[in-house]
């Protein structure tokens, strides 16, 4: 069964982020385009699909999951509480950490997040995660999406991603001595992965661009 006051704060975010949703799609001089005004409109239907399941006191999916943090997250970063929340948020953030699945990417990724916050972290540490990495792609081989040879995402046709890269730094004492360039860890399309960011990067597929004549 669901906590009621999770199934509270998962209600209200999601209805939140329905509102502002909403009203974009009625704006007269809405900046959204037919693309993503179609991907709101989609969103809208499943946020509303998962406080049906959820006022049911049944456990969403853990797609439906990454959607829930993705409405709780500008309550999370209301570090000042402007709008009344910001400790539920704390609270549904914790509750999601404790029952979302992780594949061995997203582990690794959450690791060096949390060692890079500590100087302190010896080498050796990056080194084991270098390990784990290599056995979670065996041979180099990255989670969907792919991209084809000239960057294209093989699902959406956008050139647009984000990736993040590991440097490997060597400390003597709290000295950094020295640092060597990392290779990419992770790579996503964020038109795919990150709707909401790619709205303010979608001009970077537009035609006309260098190297983005945009998705086909």
């Amino acid at each position: 069964m669901m906590n009621p006051e999770m199934e509270e704060q998962i209600s209200f975010v999601l209805e939140d982020d329905n509102e502002v949703m909403t009203a974009a799609l009625a704006a007269s001089e809405s900046d959204l385009d037919a693309e993503n005004k179609q991907m709101n409109r989609e969103l809208i239907k499943k946020h509303e699909t998962i406080i049906a399941k959820v006022e049911k006191g049944k456990l969403p999916t853990q797609t439906e999951l990454q959607l829930i943090r993705d409405a709780n997250e500008i309550h999370l970063s209301d570090k000042d509480n402007l709008n009344g929340r910001h400790e539920q948020a704390e609270k549904l953030n914790d509750w999601l950490d404790r029952i979302t699945e992780f594949s061995k990417n997203q582990a690794i990724k959450i690791l060096e997040q949390y060692l890079d916050k500590d100087p302190h972290t010896p080498v050796k540490v990056y080194r084991a995660l270098h390990t784990l990495w290599e056995e979670a792609t065996p041979n180099d081989t990255a989670e969907k999406p792919v991209f084809d040879d000239k960057g294209k995402c093989h699902k959406c046709g956008s050139k647009v991603s984000f990736a993040d890269v590991t440097d490997t730094l060597v400390f003597v004492g709290d000295e950094i001595m020295k640092r060597y360039d990392g290779d990419i860890t992770n790579r996503n399309c964020v038109k795919c992965t990150y709707p909401k960011q790619y709205v303010d990067h979608e001009h970077y597929d537009e035609p006309g661009l260098p190297n983005g004549d945009g998705p086909e």
